[in-house]
């Protein structure tokens, strides 16, 4: 059982890049935007002990690894602005999240997938059946599957009509974006939190032969529906002091290795 909770939150109202259409903004006036949807008072909070060591590790990573991370964070805080453009919040509770091997739970991100699968599946069905002869002794049977994954397409999206925006809805989000850029430098986990409540997050771990200097970060819009990172020490152990400040991704950071 997995229970998305914390004692307070914020919800955040998140300016999103895709109200008019990506491509309608100027590179730097996407960027803009970005930065006024980050730029809220929890930006400003001074960070704490684990904050600064996570920060010092960073900062002693190779350029290539730095540049990745920076490169991720975009990667994080433009999926959650979308995200929010597409009516996910931020603080959603869950009373409960039971895994049940007859049916599982499925975050948001897998409903919409197989929504989207069953939808060309659907097309693809209609398109030979338009082929076909009513006296081929085929065309019953390619009907009957249409109709059956129209059922299917039903049922995934009663399901997918919850609201949006549980903690494993935004881990498992993230970690497929992050995922998806193929990182040199990061591992990336959708990882459970060890202390209770139950929550999830995004961990990204940084790759070292040498374990102390490796560090892990927590990337978890779920509290507040901003792209916040963490140090993974204190956000699995709910300890204060583990936000990272946003400008520290946003300009801190070198876009490039030299």
């Amino acid at each position: 059982m997995i229970i998305c909770f914390d004692s307070t939150y914020l919800r955040g109202t998140g300016l999103g890049l895709d109200a008019v259409g990506r491509d309608g903004y100027p590179l730097g006036v996407r960027f803009l935007l970005l930065a006024l949807t980050l730029a809220t008072p929890a930006a400003a909070e001074p960070p704490g002990r684990a904050a600064q060591r996570a920060r010092a590790l960073v900062d002693a990573l190779p350029a290539e690894a730095r540049v990745e991370l920076r490169k991720m964070y975009f990667r994080y805080a433009d999926a959650v602005s979308r995200r929010l453009d597409q009516g996910w919040r931020g603080g959603v509770l869950s009373k409960a999240v039971i895994e049940d091997i007859a049916d599982p739970f499925q975050p948001a991100r897998l409903l919409e997938e197989a929504a989207s699968k069953r939808r060309k599946e659907i097309s693809d069905l209609e398109v030979s059946l338009s082929k076909l002869g009513h006296d081929r002794p085929d065309y019953a049977k390619t009907r009957r599957r249409i109709e059956d994954k129209k059922v299917e397409l039903r049922v995934i999206l009663g399901r997918s009509a919850r609201e949006k925006g549980i903690c494993r809805d935004w881990s498992d989000v993230i970690w497929s974006e992050l995922t998806a850029l193929g990182p040199e430098h990061w591992t990336v986990e959708d990882r459970r939190r060890e202390s209770r409540p139950f929550h999830t997050g995004a961990v990204l771990c940084s790759i070292e032969e040498d374990q102390w200097r490796s560090v892990c970060l927590v990337f978890d819009p779920w509290e507040e529906g901003r792209a916040d990172a963490f140090a993974f020490e204190a956000w699995d152990a709910r300890e204060p002091g583990g936000r990272i400040p946003v400008d520290y991704f946003m300009h801190d950071l070198p876009e490039k290795a030299l």
